[in-house]
């Protein structure tokens, strides 16, 4: 076992703990961002249907 991957443990280890709570943040703001865009999504229609929810008589999107 070289210096290298004996050094290489710990330094990822560091890594990980120092940029797991901006990921984690990172996250919620994403999942925030849905949640948005689908409750916009759903008052976009007086049904509460989405558009891109909804099929024609013919098949296809109304």
């Amino acid at each position: 076992m070289t210096h290298e991957v004996a050094n290489s443990a710990p330094a990822s280890a560091i890594a990980l703990r120092v940029f797991i709570p901006d990921a984690m943040a990172l996250a919620r703001r994403l999942l925030g961002a849905g949640v948005r865009v689908g409750a916009a999504a759903l008052m976009e229609r007086p049904d509460g249907i989405p558009t891109a929810c909804t099929v024609g008589e013919d098949g296809g999107r109304e």
